[in-house]
């Protein structure tokens, strides 16, 4: 149990409970990493927020990408979405009040100490995301490693404090809760709705001009804009809007698809092919997930960035994925193998059948929840908990009709 202290000096620490756990490649394993460890080890999990809360407090602010025993940055504030997600999923393991507080303090405040705010304490540009509901192009975040990728930054922050939100309503922060839910939809601010786009904003309200959606640019964290439009996971119905409507939005996701501008080898991306079910459209969701591993030497797209690209795979494996970790479902895709059973920590059993799959079938036909028809395209985190099964028919065609009513879409905000 015994660790250096967090954030320099030569002082060892002892935890006295649990397994105190090191680097964080936060902005990668929020996504599916540690939404996987809520199901297979709530434990485990909650140690890993233990850790990170005790890095906090002895740092003096909630870390970003801890590693190297230190407060290194990527963008965004995502181990406010992890730890967040574990609330909102009733982890053992750690005091949410004391982690509440460390959340808050990167959400409200700004870290106005040159030296340690260039060491990483503290959201980046949060002067200019308070002031403005977005980071503005005339800010550049120079103090960063990563610096501008303004509307990346914009668009994850929006998101955490969605998650942040979600945690403030659950401990009856009320203050707090309405402050950050109107937080949530800062996304609008820096998604065009004239061209549907992600795109770059100054001071003065106006876009960056010239604009291409499909080129790298310095306002996108290591994507385009096409990619990072998608970042919206709290508010896909919002998102839709935002775009122009639902036609839109399901033709702008075709021809991601179809044009091969999805890039799986980033983690931004990685929920894209499940937003058609927020859309009505889950059959395009089970095609398109079925695209993104081989079994070749070159059969991984990019590194694993500390098992991100591997729980992808095994939550899509089995037949859904957590779009936004914060909200206690996962959004169906399509199931890879006959029989997936689940040993819970809590001694239970959630089984996944797939009956009649095969490499040409791939489209859920039908489905039961524990007997009953089944006919939402997400399923919630305490019907896995639970234990049970969810048992679907498949086949070779679409079924557009399994799921794809209102009533059957994915909650968003």
């Amino acid at each position: 149990g015994s660790y250096p202290k967090f954030d320099g000096g030569e002082r060892i620490m002892k935890m006295e409970q649990g397994t105190y756990y090191c680097d964080f490649s936060q902005w990668d394993t929020y996504r599916a990493v540690h939404p996987l460890f809520t199901i297979l080890n709530p434990s485990h999990n909650g140690d890993m927020v233990h850790s990170l809360v005790l890095k906090g407090q002895q740092g003096g602010w909630l870390p970003i990408f801890p590693s190297w025993n230190s407060y290194t940055a990527m963008i965004g504030d995502h181990c406010i979405a992890m730890i967040g997600d574990a609330i909102i999923k009733n982890i053992p393991g750690f005091d949410y009040e004391e982690a509440y507080a460390l959340m808050r303090k990167n959400a409200f405040e700004m870290n106005t100490d040159s030296v340690s705010y260039r060491d990483g304490k503290g959201r980046r540009a949060m002067e200019s995301y308070l002031k403005y509901n977005y980071i503005p192009l005339e800010d550049p975040v120079m103090e960063a490693f990563h610096r501008r990728e303004q509307v990346s930054r914009t668009l994850e922050y929006a998101y955490d404090d969605f998650v942040l939100a979600q945690v403030a309503k659950k401990l009856n922060k009320t203050d707090d809760y309405n402050a950050l839910i109107k937080r949530a939809e800062n996304y609008r601010y820096v998604i065009d709705p004239k061209t549907g786009y992600a795109r770059g904003r100054y001071t003065d309200g106006s876009w960056a001009e010239p604009f291409d959606p499909f080129a790298f640019t310095s306002f996108i964290c290591e994507g385009t804009p096409y990619h990072y439009t998608w970042y919206v996971p709290q508010d896909v119905s919002g998102l839709i809007d935002q775009m122009g409507g639902k036609e839109i939005f399901i033709s702008r996701l075709d021809t991601f698809f179809e044009g091969d501008y999805y890039w799986h080898g980033n983690e931004p991306g990685h929920h894209i092919a499940y937003m058609y079910a927020y859309a009505g459209e889950p059959w395009k969701t089970q095609k398109w997930v079925n695209h993104e591993y081989f079994t070749t030497p070159d059969g991984l797209s990019g590194n694993d960035d500390a098992g991100q690209m591997s729980a992808w795979l095994v939550f899509s494996m089995v037949g859904f994925y957590p779009v936004c970790p914060g909200m206690p479902y996962y959004v169906i895709g399509s199931p890879a193998f006959e029989e997936c059973i689940i040993t819970l920590e809590n001694g239970k059993k959630f089984i996944i059948e797939a009956k009649d799959i095969s490499s040409e079938n791939i489209y859920i036909q039908s489905a039961n929840l524990n007997g009953k028809p089944y006919d939402k395209s997400y399923i919630l985190h305490e019907d896995i908990m639970n234990g049970g099964k969810l048992s679907f028919i498949m086949g070779n065609t679409p079924n557009k009709e399994w799921a794809s009513s209102p009533a059957s879409l994915p909650p968003s905000m």
